[in-house]
C-alpha cells in the first residue's frame, strides 16, 4: 500500500530554541539531529494499524494533535460508516502530521473510502493509499507488472 516512511522529527534540548518544534521528515531512519543545536532527538513516525479479524471496514480513527513534549496525541477523530452492521475492523492512524480536526477527518474519510477496498490486502503497519494509481507505459516492465498486478488484486476485492 503506502511506499513513503513520513514522520517529524522532534528537539529533545530544553536549552535549544527549536525544543519541541517539528521538522517534517521523508522516507527517514530512526535517528533525527536537530538542525540548529546538532543534538540527538526523537523522531514520531506516521503509523497506522488495525483491530478485529473480518475483511470489511466500519470505523477509521485518526489520532492527531501530537505533544513532543508528553509524547501523546491530544485528540482523535473518528468516521464511521453506519451503513455496516455486525462486528468489523476499526482502522488506526497515528499521524503527527495533522494538526487540526478538519484535516483530520477529511483523511479519516478517505481512508474509509479505500480500505474496504483492499480487504484482505493490507499488511502490518501499512498506512492505504487514498490516491489512484498511474500506469505508465514509460515505467521499466517489472514496475509496470507490480502496478497492474496490484490493480488486479483491488478489483478482485472490490466487488465490482
Amino acid at each position: 500500500m503506502a511506499s513513503m516512511k513520513r514522520g517529524v522529527g522532534y528537539c529533545e534540548n530544553t536549552d535549544c530554541e527549536d525544543y519541541a518544534k517539528g521538522v517534517f521528515l521523508l522516507n527517514h531512519g530512526d535517528t533525527f539531529y536537530c538542525p540548529r543545536c546538532r543534538q540527538l532527538g526523537k523522531v514520531e513516525k506516521e503509523r497506522g494499524f488495525y483491530t478485529g479479524n473480518s475483511d470489511i471496514f466500519k470505523e477509521v480513527r485518526v489520532e492527531y494533535n501530537f505533544d513532543p513534549v508528553n509524547g501523546v496525541y491530544r485528540e482523535i477523530a473518528i468516521v464511521r460508516d453506519e451503513s455496516l452492521w455486525g462486528r468489523n475492523n476499526v482502522y488506526t492512524l497515528q499521524s503527527p502530521l495533522i494538526k487540526t480536526e478538519k484535516r483530520a477527518l477529511k483523511v479519516a474519510e478517505a481512508i474509509l473510502a479505500n480500505l474496504n477496498r483492499y480487504r484482505g490486502l493490507l499488511n502490518g503497519d501499512e498506512i492505504p493509499r487514498t490516491t489512484e494509481i498511474i500506469l505508465s507505459f514509460d515505467d521499466p516492465f517489472e514496475e509496470f507488472q507490480r502496478k497492474v498486478h496490484q490493480l488486479g488484486k483491488e478489483l478482485e476485492q472490490s466487488g465490482l
